[in-house]
């Protein structure tokens, strides 16, 4: 039985595309993000696109611990924890966007064909297991829509 797995699998649906708790979900709050706003960078903070960037480059530093066949290496992903992106380049935007709905349909696709106990698993290069990185990677995605939500607010 698999009941932990999948709650976390509904808990990832619910925050990308269900009704979350804490209000909309990370695909309606993105379906309203322009490119008027999301190359903005707010007091040279940053943009909505360096934020999309790097909620992606943690899903698939999740997706390469639940499938390490990749030849991706933790460097790689310390290397593109936040990207220095060409904001002159507007096809990023949808470029990330797809990005993130292919990284959401892979990590529910390798979540489902887990048990349980890959929960207590230490990741490699890491202090934490499994359990940790899987609902880490769920509060790294809701802390970084907070933040989206608050420059497009600022930016409106």
């Amino acid at each position: 039985m698999n009941s932990e797995i999948n709650y976390i699998i509904d808990q990832l649906k619910d925050v990308y595309e269900g009704d979350p708790w804490f209000g909309r979900s990370i695909k309606s709050i993105l379906a309203e993000i322009d490119e008027s706003i999301a190359f903005d960078k707010p007091n040279g903070e940053h943009s909505i696109l360096e934020l999309i960037w790097h909620m992606i480059n943690w899903r698939e530093f999740t997706l390469y611990h639940l499938d390490p066949a990749s030849d991706k290496t933790l460097s790689y992903f310390e290397k593109n924890d936040w990207l220095i992106l060409d904001h002159s380049d507007k096809s990023l935007l949808q470029k990330a966007l797809v990005r993130l709905q292919q990284t959401q349909e892979k990590l529910l696709d390798l979540l489902k064909h887990q048990q349980d106990e890959i929960l207590v698993k230490k990741i490699d290069e890491r202090n934490y297991n499994f359990r940790k990185l899987l609902y880490g990677i769920i509060q790294h995605d809701i802390y970084h829509l907070g933040q989206i939500i608050y420059i497009k607010k600022m930016l409106r």
